[in-house]
């Protein structure tokens, strides 16, 4: 394991990506989404100090908040 955060690698993302709806058009890929809630559990940073190489934090936050309504992260 690394101590430095490091976006998902295509192996990582393949194994994650089949619980996600990606038929559906969007405006934030996913997988970037997905870098940036792994960024801030890596690095523990507020939702409005995400760094502009990531979505908005709130279109972040929104889906965090939806996938675990649904227990996707148990």
């Amino acid at each position: 394991m690394t101590k430095q955060w490091q976006p998902l690698t295509d192996y990582q993302w393949a194994a994650i990506s089949p619980f996600f709806n990606l038929q559906r058009k969007r405006k934030h890929q996913l997988r970037a989404v997905m870098d940036a809630i792994f960024w801030m559990l890596r690095t523990g940073c507020q939702w409005r100090n995400l760094p502009p190489s990531f979505p908005h934090w709130q279109a972040v936050y929104y889906y965090f908040d939806q996938w675990k309504k649904a227990d996707y992260f148990e």
